[in-house]
């Protein structure tokens, strides 16, 4: 009997014993990491991604992205970091990263340190820079950075169906590039006219990466090329002696004009500038532009650097902009679907710029833009229009121009 009783007396200690071991293993680590969530609860959140990552730094690195309409408190707050800690990020945060401009998808990395304490907040601002805060013991510390970057020449060559437009971003060129090679084609090459299915553009433009191989963005365009039975067009970027960036013909000459031959790519005339009979009215009238016909929805480029003179409604053109240039020259696009963001009476453009977007607004009979030239304030027909380059390479620049597409011609064949 004695012995039995024994028995159960020790077997209540270590029950006991059990018990509190099990509460201090369950209390402890919620209490040494109190301003975070556990890494069950964290990975809930459809935005945030935790891993650690064996490096020197041997920090817990949490890669977290906004959602739509997001702020940085939010983001952090529902991460499961404390009221006082992401209070404090955001103070220090403000003083070199504006948080208006913060946009869906952007990524911001959180460093902790094994016992769940935030060391660093680290923001992507650019591909190529960055805005962190660091904490130093007494105090939240926030910088601005470059991000080490390199750049990898890569070639596309498409066959054109119906757009070089559709072309080459059916060969997954970065629309950034592809605009820009549509804007310095059009100083020489109508649309309507020139391109036809069958036709090959050559486009070679920079990948940028960071040092983890991770692609960033689309660089800068370096060469383009437009081949079709009638005539090659090509063009290459080169940086002057000067520091001056621009585009070339191979024989130094400026691709750039004062106006665009075509404000818009794809496009078929369907009007000509001159007498017709004007639809829906059945009599014949001057027609004082040209019709590109286009799908619904197709930027419409400035033709030239310039003002805008006029930005909104009239009933018969529609939604319509009207451009100031130098030399004496206007342009007007009319029909519009819409107007681009930010452009008003009083905005400053760049040629190729997007000022709206095709439509049929007013009186029109289908989608297209009515696209207009004025010289001392008189129509003229865009079609006859002939511009000089802009400028010429001096001879020393030619040597050097002419050294670079020898050798990019030798590495990729062109």
């Amino acid at each position: 009997m004695k012995f039995v009783l024994r028995f159960t007396i020790q077997s209540c200690y270590l029950v006991v014993a059990y018990l509190v071991t099990a509460l201090v293993a369950i209390y402890y680590p919620s209490h040494v990491a109190a301003n975070v969530k556990t890494e069950e609860t964290r990975e809930l959140a459809s935005n945030v991604q935790t891993f650690t990552i064996p490096d020197s730094d041997s920090y817990n690195k949490t890669v977290l992205r906004f959602a739509r309409g997001q702020t940085l408190s939010g983001l952090l707050s529902s991460a499961g970091y404390s009221a006082v800690i992401v209070s404090d990020i955001v103070d220090s945060l403000s003083q070199v990263l504006d948080m208006r401009k913060i946009l869906e998808g952007q990524k911001m990395l959180v460093k902790s340190s094994e016992d769940g304490q935030i060391e660093e907040v680290e923001l992507e601002v650019n591909f190529d820079r960055i805005v962190r805060t660091r904490y130093n013991g007494n105090a939240w510390r926030a910088e601005k950075d470059i991000i080490d970057t390199y750049s990898i020449p890569t070639l596309s060559i498409a066959t054109i169906e119906s757009s070089l437009f559709e072309a080459a971003r059916n060969n997954e060129v970065p629309v950034s590039v592809v605009m820009e090679a549509i804007k310095l084609f059009s100083f020489s090459v109508d649309f309507q006219r020139d391109i036809k299915p069958g036709d090959r553009v050559t486009i070679l433009y920079e990948k940028i990466y960071n040092h983890d191989d991770e692609y960033l963005a689309a660089g800068g365009l370096i060469y383009a090329k437009l081949e079709n039975n009638e005539k090659d067009v090509k063009f290459w970027q080169y940086t002057r002696l000067d520091g001056k960036n621009d585009y070339y013909e191979p024989n130094g000459e400026s691709v750039q004009r004062t106006l665009l031959k075509t404000p818009v790519d794809a496009a078929r005339i369907s009007s000509r500038f001159g007498y017709r009979k004007i639809p829906m009215l059945n009599f014949d009238g001057f027609h004082h532009g040209i019709d590109f016909a286009v799908r619904k929805g197709t930027p419409v480029m400035a033709a030239g650097d310039g003002r805008v003179s006029i930005a909104g409604w009239e009933n018969n053109y529609g939604f319509r902009v009207k451009l100031s240039h130098i030399n004496h020259y206007d342009t007007m696009y009319a029909h519009l679907s819409k107007i681009a963001d930010g452009i008003h009476a009083g905005t400053r453009v760049r040629q190729g710029q997007v000022i709206g977007y095709v439509g049929s607004t007013g009186f029109s009979t289908g989608p297209h833009c009515h696209y207009e030239v004025h010289y001392y304030g008189t129509p003229v027909n865009p079609v006859n229009l002939q511009f000089p380059p802009s400028h010429r390479l001096d001879s020393e620049d030619v040597v050097v121009l002419d050294s670079k597409i020898n050798a990019l011609s030798t590495q990729f064949g062109l």
